[in-house]
């Protein structure tokens, strides 16, 4: 896995790396911040492993997780596409003023947040 990646993932990766290596505490996940030669150290420490055993467990873990991520993303969007398909305009606006009436507070941050990416898309 990339380093960026890592990094930019870490605080939504944490939970799924506590199950895969119980033995590091909240503290050694606080310390290791997302720096991929951090967690490989820990993981060989940790569990006994080599440099080359760690990094290649840890390599095969994030790999697996980054497939499933991608198959869950391709799911989501075909689900998408799928319903758009069956829908007419009418019908769609009714579903989006439902979810509108059901989350109204949460419908307005998301507003306000689209609002804000796409004014700070066209002052560039």
């Amino acid at each position: 896995m990339n380093e960026d990646i890592l990094a930019g993932q870490w605080k939504e990766m944490r939970g799924q790396l506590k199950s895969w290596w119980g033995k590091l505490t909240d503290d050694d996940f606080e310390w290791i911040g997302g720096q991929k030669d951090k967690l490989i150290g820990l993981i060989q420490e940790r569990y006994g492993y080599t440099r080359d055993q760690a990094r290649d467990e840890m390599e095969r873990r994030f790999d697996e997780y980054m497939k499933e991520a991608r198959e869950t993303t391709k799911s989501a969007a075909e689900t998408v596409a799928s319903y758009l398909q069956e829908k007419r305009l009418a019908d769609i606006a009714t579903d989006f003023a439902g979810l509108v009436r059901k989350y109204p507070v949460q419908s307005l941050l998301f507003g306000l947040g689209l609002g804000y990416l796409l004014t700070r898309s066209r002052i560039k």
